[in-house]
């Protein structure tokens, strides 16, 4: 069996330590298990061309667009203002770390050597027997962007193979309408077995459909210290509590890491996914402190392994504390991942808030009951993966009716864009008022356009996908523009039916036209 992983791995904006390490830990577990498989080279929906080693270029250069195109988008400029000051600041040590996270998925990825996105697999082959969507929190409805097709397995070149969700999560955005709910059942209806990280979900997929779902360990869980060992770089430091955190400002966390540090005598060694240059921590607070951006993910093994103490609010922060049996203490942290988890191992009394005072608690763990639970949680996440590859596909669907239900823009231009992506503005077009079902059964219009030095030859179409465009070639197949190389173009007279396009995403159907010269 040949099977391809879709997940979040080395495309996190904020270059999040636990992003490449869940999914190399997948993928290294199904190997252990006899496994050949791929992780394919995906970039998210909401990934919108980012810079990974220079996103302070990539904010300049969207403030210049943004500023030309939408001057009015006040909040969206000055959240790109602050990120482009950020990252600034950080230039150099963000190469740093981007290099050092690259290196690590050169040397022990195996994934395909091209990048896929959401509008590419609908259209390109993919020879996989069986997908699997692999955590993180890859079922969240993204702002502006809604779900991303691909990390529910709903690419056309998935269709009718094997279909599995291993320990998917959904974040805080979640489904907000009765539409976003709707469109999110639909994913998982066409998902053969399904697993999900959390008990919230389990519960609101079984309450809310008839699909079943297993509750299993993050991928990082299914291996022990012994495993995580051998990709760790020791730190010089000695004697020092670490203190990582993500996403939020952390301020609970923080302040209890100091106070903490101040009473034990310790170093604080501050690490975040956030694009600070000196970190968080304020000079009056008089703490030993060291703050590193510019270190990469065998780095951030070695200062959770060799730490005395732990202070974090990230899940994979606690889950690497829990695999090197260390004592930690968890601060806020936004939806209910790292509660369900500390639920899990009955640590409950690791998360403190305005009830629990850090000092007076014990900062010791007994990690004979953790390891019980942890070797019973393996052995059912185990066999929820083994047990679900083994099996096959009940019956093969047809995906026609979704795609025929599409509906689109349908716009037509006398004159080319200098570039496809480019709007229509001072181009002679017209776009048809009522949306277009992709059924094929619509007819082109006759030539609107007028000429004074040519006559009408015929209509060529490109069509937008997600994000993406794609001429229709003679051979009736889409070609990506950024990858056309002068194929010959599908020539439509008026009144020619517009064709039913085979793929999901449509978002607009443009049909150009072609003058030929009088005589």
């Amino acid at each position: 069996m040949k099977i391809g992983i879709i997940s979040i791995n080395m495309y996190s904006k904020y270059l999040n330590f636990a992003c490449p390490l869940h999914t190399f830990a997948f993928q290294q577990f199904l190997l252990k298990k006899g496994y050949n498989n791929t992780v394919i080279n995906y970039q998210p929906i909401y990934f919108n061309g980012f810079d990974m080693k220079h996103p302070y270029t990539y904010y300049k250069n969207c403030l210049k667009t943004l500023k030309k195109a939408n001057p009015l988008k006040i909040n969206k400029i000055k959240d790109y203002e602050q990120k482009k000051k950020a990252f600034k600041k950080i230039y150099k040590e963000r190469e740093i770390r981007y290099n050092k996270f690259q290196d690590f998925i050169d040397n022990n990825y195996i994934k395909t050597e091209k990048c896929y996105n959401s509008a590419s697999l609908e259209v390109e082959s993919l020879d996989y027997d069986c997908y699997i969507c692999v955590t993180d929190v890859i079922w969240k409805n993204e702002p502006h962007e809604g779900f991303d097709r691909g990390f529910f397995l709903g690419s056309t070149c998935m269709e009718n193979k094997l279909k599995i969700s291993y320990a998917a999560s959904r974040g805080v955005n979640f489904a907000k309408t009765e539409e976003e709910t709707k469109e999110f059942f639909n994913y998982i209806n066409d998902i053969d077995y399904i697993s999900v990280r959390e008990e919230s979900l389990k519960r609101y997929i079984e309450e809310n459909s008839n699909k079943k779902a297993t509750v299993v360990l993050d991928p990082v869980l299914l291996h022990n210290e012994g495993f995580w060992s051998k990709y760790v770089r020791k730190p010089k430091e000695t004697e020092y509590l670490f203190l990582y955190y993500v996403v939020e400002k952390a301020t609970d966390t923080i302040e209890e890491a100091i106070k903490f540090a101040i009473k034990h005598n310790l170093t604080i060694i501050e690490v975040t996914d956030r694009p600070l240059k000196y970190g968080r921590i304020p000079k009056s607070s008089k703490v030993k402190h060291k703050y590193l951006y510019d270190i990469g993910l065998e780095e951030w093994l070695g200062y959770i392994k060799y730490a005395s103490y732990i202070f974090t609010n990230s899940f994979h922060g606690c889950c690497f504390s829990i695999i090197f049996q260390k004592n930690f203490f968890v601060g806020k942290r936004n939806g209910d991942k790292v509660t369900h988890l500390l639920e899990m191992f009955n640590l409950q009394n690791r998360y403190f808030n305005n009830n629990i005072e850090v000092l007076s608690t014990n900062p010791s763990i007994n990690y004979d009951n953790v390891s019980k639970i942890l070797e019973e949680k393996k052995n059912i996440s185990e066999n929820f993966i083994i047990n679900a590859l083994n099996k096959k596909v009940i019956k093969e669907k047809n995906y026609s009716k979704d795609k025929k239900n599409q509906r689109y823009k349908m716009i037509y231009v006398n004159k080319k864009r200098n570039s496809i992506t480019d709007k229509f503005n001072n181009i002679e077009s017209y776009e048809v008022e009522e949306q277009q079902l992709n059924t094929g059964e619509n007819h082109l219009l006759p030539n609107m356009f007028k000429s004074n030095k040519y006559i009408f030859s015929h209509w060529i179409i490109y069509i937008l996908i997600d994000k993406d465009w794609f001429y229709y070639i003679k051979d009736k197949k889409l070609v990506n523009v950024k990858d056309y190389n002068n194929e010959e173009l599908y020539e439509f007279s008026s009144n020619d039916l517009i064709p039913y396009f085979s793929v999901n995403g449509i978002k607009e159907v443009v049909a150009e036209v072609i003058w030929k010269d009088q005589f």
